[in-house]
């Protein structure tokens, strides 16, 4: 019965977590954390394994805290130093919201994410416990690309939704909302959608596609890798989700992984003895048409996502009027697309780190400042008006980067990003490992999800959502892994492994 307690049940949460992961907003969980749209169904089990098994391993020292914890831990006590300093001097007033308790909202979100990320570090100790990861987190890939696929069908070929998918989508989000010629899966908007996929299920499929790594014994019709249908489905669901930022982030990685394996094939082709003859001329041309197609392949993708956004979405139908830019400016062109609002809440967060540069607002504080940090275009803008006016809420930044500037200045902003060179730093050293080629697969994975977080990150600025959490966690749990195949036990005792080592670790 211990035995089953000890080992079982964590490896049930574990899994049972990562099947929760499309299910970004509960309802019964968000009322009970006070009403926020952050409040994933996954948050339940991380914290039973949180509270139940990683903390008394840490009370016992049979396990320490990674190396990669330092820079967010200093990150996460600067914001609270920051946040104490803003008891020291007058915050303005904004209705009859309380200041300590927009504070205490980010301390929940923040240690919400920093637990996902603690978990993902505890739980993946091996390269059979990161083949298992790997193996639920498709499956909950799978499901949400079904139920998004489904979703846009219904709307399709019904031109409506029917009503047990109204019912069922007010059961598993809070918004309880399903958006006309949109795709919402799981997740409490389309957006929040198109998160996921880049966040998580993108970045791991296409990873394997590129690497050539499959955790699947066989292919579809013994001819297609099943990481590579995944992929393209993937990218489909992101598609009917109609995410301005998510076809952004979809594109930029294309890229990415384009450029990366174009530019290793131009120094292996450019090493032929046939191209060694090439004079400078005929060298340069070279280059140049390889890196000019390239580019133009690029550019047409997305001038086609913006001819189809400006025919599909009435947001979007002034996207190439040049002659409004002319006369209104490129704010009045942004308002024509409906994003100056969104613009301006990243000025006026900015504005709010230009009064405190060095360490910022405090947690939680720079929506107080707005009234004042907007700058005067908002004004002209019904939303931004009706938030100053009318909004009982406290306005947020809507951009990850701008938010850590206006709240912990620009030291924590620094914390915060020597973290993520972090996890590149080490996804690139695990992606050069020769022991297993799952664990390398990882470091081009790990790079995919940081870029995916830097593009995503200047439209959702929430601490709470777990899924770049997970993917920075399982960067720094493959480093571990690693670490854990080339040395004794003792070794990895004293250099403050935080995974205890079993003798089963290779398949």
């Amino acid at each position: 019965m211990k035995m089953i307690y000890s080992k079982k049940l964590p490896d049930f949460l574990w899994r049972t977590l990562l099947l929760a992961l499309p299910f970004s907003s509960l309802p019964l969980l968000s009322d009970a954390i006070g009403g926020t749209s952050v409040a994933p169904l996954s948050f339940i089990p991380m914290a039973l394994l949180l509270i139940f098994w990683w903390l008394p391993d840490f009370i016992n020292r049979k396990m320490f805290l990674s190396y990669h914890l330092k820079p967010i831990l200093l990150f996460i006590f600067v914001g609270v130093i920051s946040t104490l300093f803003a008891g020291l001097r007058e915050i303005p007033s904004y209705r009859n919201t309380f200041w300590w308790k927009q504070i205490a909202e980010v301390f929940v979100t923040l240690f919400m994410g920093l637990g996902f990320y603690l978990i993902t570090i505890y739980m993946v100790k091996d390269p059979k416990n990161l083949r298992i990861t790997i193996i639920f987190i498709t499956v909950a890939g799978i499901t949400t690309i079904l139920y998004s696929l489904l979703q846009y069908g219904s709307w399709i070929f019904l031109n409506k939704y029917p009503e047990w998918m109204k019912s069922f989508q007010s059961l598993i989000s809070s918004s309880g909302k399903l958006y006309d010629r949109r795709a919402t899966g799981f997740a409490f908007e389309p957006s929040w959608l198109a998160h996921q996929l880049n966040m998580l299920y993108i970045p791991l499929w296409l990873g394997m596609t590129v690497k050539k790594i499959s955790i699947f014994k066989r292919k579809l019709f013994n001819k297609f890798p099943y990481e590579l249908v995944l992929c393209a489905l993937a990218f489909l669901s992101l598609f009917i989700s109609f995410s301005r930022i998510g076809w952004i982030t979809g594109i930029i990685l294309m890229a990415y992984v384009a450029f990366r394996y174009t530019f290793q094939w131009v120094v292996k082709t450019s090493q032929r003895s046939e191209y060694k003859n090439f004079s400078k001329k005929e060298e340069r041309l070279f280059f140049v048409k390889t890196w000019g197609r390239l580019v133009l392949f690029f550019v047409s993708i997305i001038f086609i996502a913006g001819i189809i956004l400006s025919t599909i979405d009435p947001r979007m139908a002034a996207l190439f009027d040049i002659q409004r830019i002319v006369d209104a400016g490129f704010m009045g062109w942004a308002s024509k697309l409906g994003f100056a609002e969104r613009i301006v809440y990243w000025w006026a967060a900015y504005n709010v780190y230009q009064y405190f540069p060095v360490l910022g607002a405090g947690f939680g504080l720079p929506g107080y400042y707005f009234p004042q940090s907007v700058p005067g275009y908002g004004y002209r803008l019904p939303e931004i008006t009706r938030t100053i006016l009318t909004d009982l809420h406290i306005p947020n930044a809507k951009n990850l980067w701008v938010r850590v500037l206006s709240e912990t200045g620009i030291v924590g902003f620094a914390l915060f990003i020597s973290w993520l060179i972090q996890h590149w730093r080490d996804a690139g050293e695990v992606e050069r490992i020769k022991t297993d080629k799952l664990i390398s697969s990882m470091g081009f994975i790990g790079k995919l999800i940081i870029i995916a977080m830097i593009v995503e990150g200047f439209s959702l600025d929430t601490f709470g959502l777990p899924y770049y959490w997970i993917g920075l966690g399982l960067i720094a749990a493959s480093w571990w892994a690693n670490e854990r195949l080339k040395l004794s036990p003792q070794e990895i005792e004293s250099t403050g492994a935080n995974i205890e080592v079993t003798n089963d670790i290779k398949d």
